[in-house]
């Protein structure tokens, strides 16, 4: 790097990455101060659901509490049969979000609106200028969509950064529900202000329908932000995410960016002889595209996953990984997540650890054990094809909702709601 050109933020993380013992304790001050953020953000939001006796809904009380919400938009017209709905999609693409409008099709008609594409790119520009624009791109393209066939849902990956709350509630005055995804909802919540308003799903939880979210323990940061949530912990495609007929080229390997703690986790294995590849954003051997990705689930004997957040070994979330992998027919061992409990049979179906030490040990018992191994591929597969699909998971919304017909039900839940 040529130190005489180089501004001095980035100077001096330059330097301190160059250090060792200095870039421990950098990473060790952002871990505590991440977990400091997250704790806090939590415990605030309890206390004020608490104070304000503010409902935070789950199960039948939610599916109530959302049918009620929607009752005045339904205009006798839900709930429709699976491949008759019509929805909207809000979203760009940055990596996984590639996946959206395949995962919808099954329901119907899919227009997609993916802004860095159709509008303006979020990246670059005087961003508070162009997300006015944007946003007017946005409702256009869906009343353009609602005017050839009415829009039923409308289904985002937006936040507070680039949506109003203002367009949403256009859109559902024009009969629509809102649906919107979060997967980083446990750290920066509600985060920073930019234009006035914060950059998270916290300024438009309102705004919107049903909130979509992989921490059960956010759903009351969104109540207390005037919006309903429900655990929505992420999916995988069959069709997109499946076995490989290719013989095992790796032991183990780990597919995500070197950050964090992650490379020295990376170092403490090899220093137990475990051979572990990485790929990705800042490792040797580079990035793979989406293809390459699955495809080395399946040339991996051990696929390692990582449950962290930022520069915290202690704050945890559920992981695209931990859906995408043993869909495609990997065995995932990843770091010990209690919330992994609620979508796996843990030692059954994929295997966690604890610190590297564990995990070694766990890496040297799963390659001496062949039969173990394969059971752990074929369980977490079935399991993975059984409850974490696409369609199941966006057919749970929809029929929570009540736009999409249960199987052997009627309206009656609708009339119900309506009288």
């Amino acid at each position: 790097m040529n130190f005489a050109n180089a501004q001095p933020a980035v100077m001096t993380r330059e330097f301190i990455k160059r250090i060792p013992i200095a870039a421990w304790a950098n990473a060790l001050c952002k871990a505590r101060l991440q977990e400091w953020r997250a704790a806090s953000t939590l415990r605030r939001s309890r206390t004020l659901a608490k104070a304000h006796r503010i409902d935070c809904p789950t199960g039948e009380a939610l599916e109530a509490a959302l049918r009620r919400r929607l009752s005045s938009r339904s205009r006798g017209r839900w709930p429709k049969l699976k491949g008759e709905l019509h929805l909207f999609l809000a979203y760009y693409v940055s990596n996984w979000e590639a996946i959206l409008p395949t995962s919808l099709q099954p329901f119907g008609q899919v227009t997609a609106f993916n802004w860095r594409e159709c509008s303006v790119d979020d990246r670059v520009g005087n961003w508070i200028e162009n997300r006015e624009r944007m946003n007017a791109d946005m409702l256009a393209a869906f009343h353009a969509a609602n005017e050839h066939q009415p829009v039923d849902a409308v289904i985002g990956y937006l936040s507070g950064h680039n949506t109003n709350p203002e367009t949403l509630r256009d859109m559902a005055k024009a009969g629509a529900a809102v649906f919107n995804l979060c997967f980083d909802d446990k750290l920066y919540f509600p985060g920073r202000k930019l234009g006035g308003r914060f950059t998270s799903p916290a300024a438009i939880a309102s705004a919107v329908d049903l909130n979509l979210t992989n921490a059960p323990e956010s759903i009351v940061k969104y109540a207390v932000h005037g919006g309903l949530a429900m655990f929505w912990p992420g999916a995988a495609h069959p069709e997109v995410h499946r076995p490989h007929p290719e013989r095992f080229d790796y032991e183990v390997s780990f597919v995500g960016s070197c950050y964090g703690w992650r490379p020295r986790f990376a170092a403490a294995l090899r220093r137990h002889g475990i051979k572990v590849e990485c790929f990705g954003n800042g490792w040797p051997n580079g990035s793979l595209s989406n293809e390459e990705v699955i495809r080395l689930y399946s040339r991996s004997r051990i696929n390692l996953g990582f449950g962290a957040i930022g520069h915290s070994r202690k704050l945890l979330c559920l992981k695209g990984r931990d859906f995408e992998v043993p869909m495609s027919g990997g065995l995932y061992l990843t770091q010990h997540n209690p919330e992994l409990a609620l979508v796996y049979d843990i030692g059954r179906e994929i295997v966690t650890y604890k610190n590297a030490n564990d995990c070694a040990q766990q890496i040297t018992e799963l390659l001496g054990n062949p039969d173990r191994a394969a059971a752990l591929r074929e369980a977490g597969r079935k399991r993975a094809l059984k409850e974490h699909t696409y369609e199941a998971k966006w057919s749970r919304v929809l029929e929570t909702a009540g736009l999409l017909q249960k199987a052997n039900d009627d309206e009656a839940d609708w009339k119900e709601v309506r009288q």
